[in-house]
């Protein structure tokens, strides 16, 4: 019998077609990869409040174990941090009740306290999200009908990217309702893969520091940390195969759009070619590291800072020129140098851009049919025409 590359005890979990481990052997090392992304960032002090984001999923599910695991050590390893819970119920789906529920009772289990919130309380500027531990929020018809809208007006992609945006600034801001300096979301190193991809073909290439890395700083109050950015999806799938962990298996994304396609290549890829998701999460890393922190102008949807790098050409004029040379006649040709015409332009086509929206987020504006933005949106518009 093969043994285990470790401790030489019986192998019982092969690893990238090749490396034999033991269940202690393995559940050691990724434990340990968990703590060493936390430990060498060297970025939370003792007793923290954390929030953990949970969508039921085998990966939220898997982080709320291993953080379990970690406050609940004697020695001098133990997860010094107080953890809150919280949960999201997204968009018009008839089983986010029973993934809610599911969620719950793990947090129970667990001895985490657990807020639910619903997406739709986005579109309203609410004081606070915040209501009752452990239990299912009050449904609002009106908000819940007014985000279906908005979503129902998008393409699939725009949904896909929208979503994500809209959960992270409520990650925020009920972190700060529950005095948390600290989020910590779950993204394997397999889904921060998909991520860099989807942004780039999304025009968030600029972005990809806070998105994909594992510390995102974009709120001067509260960071979001990536603990799991070093597992994989296949040691996730072991990992719950052996602690008999139940997750609800909810995914959220789209059909028919980019990202839904960009998983399925990075997962086929993968299957084949087992460093395929190693070598893209690499190079993420290499991508430009830069302070954002002494910047003012955001994009008041995701939050990023604009993308004002300063180069002659950008993927916004190159397909602004492009709509240019489409649309107008032969004869008129020497007006595609006019800058002031290709500035017109990106204004009609990306309404907002760098002013108030960043070139991504100006797009999903584009790509609405109702063309209405959420209230809370709208405020920060309008907060930001005053500043300026």
């Amino acid at each position: 019998m093969s043994k285990c590359k470790k401790c030489e005890a019986p192998g019982t979990i092969v690893l990238r077609k090749k490396d034999l481990y033991c269940d202690s052997c393995f559940l050691n090392n990724i434990n340990h990869k968990f703590r060493s992304v936390i430990g060498k960032n060297k970025i939370l002090s003792k007793n923290e409040n954390i929030l953990l984001c949970l969508s039921g999923g085998t990966a939220s599910t898997t982080l709320m174990d291993m953080v379990h695991y970690g406050i609940s050590l004697d020695s001098h390893k133990k997860l010094r941090v107080n953890p809150y819970a919280l949960h999201i119920i997204g968009p018009g789906n008839e089983d986010n009740v029973q993934v809610a529920n599911s969620v719950i009772k793990s947090c129970k289990h667990y001895g985490f306290d657990l807020y639910i919130i619903h997406i739709a309380e986005y579109v309203h500027d609410c004081t606070s999200l915040i209501k009752n531990v452990n239990a299912m929020p009050e449904t609002d018809s009106i908000s819940s009908n007014t985000f279906n809208e908005i979503l129902n007006g998008m393409p699939p992609t725009a949904q896909n990217d929208f979503i994500l945006k809209v959960k992270q600034n409520l990650y925020v801001k009920c972190a700060k309702e529950l005095s948390c300096k600290f989020i910590f979301t779950a993204e394997t190193t397999t889904t921060l893969a998909i991520n860099l991809l989807s942004n780039l073909t999304v025009g968030r290439g600029s972005q990809v520091q806070n998105d994909i890395g594992f510390c995102d700083k974009r709120d001067k109050e509260v960071t979001i940390l990536r603990p799991m950015k070093e597992i994989s999806k296949e040691e996730l799938n072991q990992y719950i195969s052996i602690k008999k962990i139940m997750p609800v298996h909810n995914c959220n994304m789209l059909d028919n759009s980019l990202q839904s396609v960009i998983s399925t290549f990075v997962t086929d890829l993968q299957e084949n070619f087992q460093s395929t998701v190693s070598s893209v999460c690499k190079t993420a890393d290499k991508i430009g590291v830069h302070d954002d922190s002494k910047y003012d102008s955001r994009c008041v949807l995701c939050k990023n800072v604009f993308n004002n790098s300063g180069s002659k050409i950008s993927a916004l004029e190159a397909t602004v020129y492009s709509r240019l040379v489409s649309s107008k006649k032969r004869e008129d040709n020497n007006e595609f140098h006019d800058n002031s015409l290709i500035e017109q332009t990106s204004l009609s086509m990306f309404p907002y851009i760098n002013k108030n929206l960043c070139y991504g987020c100006s797009r999903i504006y584009s790509e609405m049919t109702l063309c209405d933005l959420p209230d809370v949106v709208k405020v920060h518009l309008q907060m930001s025409d005053k500043s300026k």
